[in-house]
């Protein structure tokens, strides 16, 4: 690092000793060839500290591999919830469509995901809120083909109705 620094203030030295010849020196082609000078001695001003070290540039005070690491969990989890959230709406809206292919209509449906280890995603539970209770054997038998032993959770839509003249 002190390399580094060393090269930065030889740089700055350089150049107000560039600006200041600049300034002095008389126009023609002497000017070209001392400018010429002056840029090739602050080439070699500039790289002196890492030669005098063998060239060898280190960045080992610098440490970021946590913020490395830190920045891929975060964006590793935002894709992954990305995924889970496009494919949970996926399923939801396959389920919804099966119902609706069978009449039975006005279901909701809720699927529950998981990325296994393997990146597949695997349904854990399907929930489905009926206005009709009669269909729940026939929604689990239709939802039940096509996710094999996954759990089905059948609810009944609650009643808005009852619920505003509570009170009143």
């Amino acid at each position: 690092m002190n390399d580094i620094k060393s090269a930065i203030t030889i740089a700055c030295f350089m150049g107000i000793i560039t600006a200041i010849t600049d300034m002095l020196a008389p126009s023609g082609g002497m000017k070209k060839h001392l400018m010429s000078l002056l840029g090739l001695m602050t080439l070699l001003a500039v790289i002196s500290p890492f030669a005098s070290s063998g060239f060898k540039l280190s960045l080992k005070e610098v440490d970021i591999s946590s913020e490395i690491e830190l920045e891929k969990s975060h964006t590793q989890a935002d894709v992954t919830g990305i995924f889970l959230d496009e494919a949970k709406s996926r399923c939801d809206e396959y389920f919804t469509d099966l119902l609706n292919k069978n009449d039975i209509s006005e279901a909701k449906v809720s699927t529950k995901l998981v990325l296994t280890e393997d990146n597949e995603i695997e349904i854990t539970a399907v929930e489905v809120i009926l206005t009709d209770e009669t269909k729940a054997d026939e929604v689990r038998r239709l939802i039940s083909a096509e996710i094999g032993e996954s759990e089905i959770i059948i609810g009944k839509a609650e009643d808005e109705k009852a619920d505003s003249t509570v009170g009143g």
